[in-house]
């Protein structure tokens, strides 16, 4: 009985421990945030070191993404309606983002 526990138990872990691989998604080289309807649509993406996140405002009015976080900091300035701007990761890390002008955006950047 106690061998069976003992494989049951193992069985168990190795199917968790595939299972948390898989629910997370590879670090891509670029990823597209959406700004709208005053949000980050996704509220998470996961890039390489040395990749890019590219923010496309799809609102009627201006945004300023930016981030504090140590190792990651920029601020794309106002960005206008029907734009692209593309900030670069040279480090790993999860980096906290928002918008000036609207307080309550805020999304995360992991770098890997």
């Amino acid at each position: 009985m106690r061998s069976w526990v003992l494989a049951a138990a193992g069985a168990l872990v190795s199917f968790a421990i595939g299972h948390a691989v898989l629910a997370q998604a590879p670090a891509a080289a670029e990823a597209v945030v959406v700004q709208r309807d005053i949000d980050f649509e996704p509220k998470e993406v996961r890039i390489r070191v040395g990749g890019q996140v590219v923010f496309v405002n799809e609102d009627r009015f201006g945004h300023n993404v930016y981030s504090e976080t140590s190792g990651g900091e920029f601020d794309v300035g106002r960005q206008g309606p029907a734009t692209r701007i593309g900030v670069p990761f040279r480090r790993a890390g999860t980096f906290a983002v928002m918008c000036r002008i609207h307080p309550r955006m805020a999304m995360q950047i992991v770098v890997q």
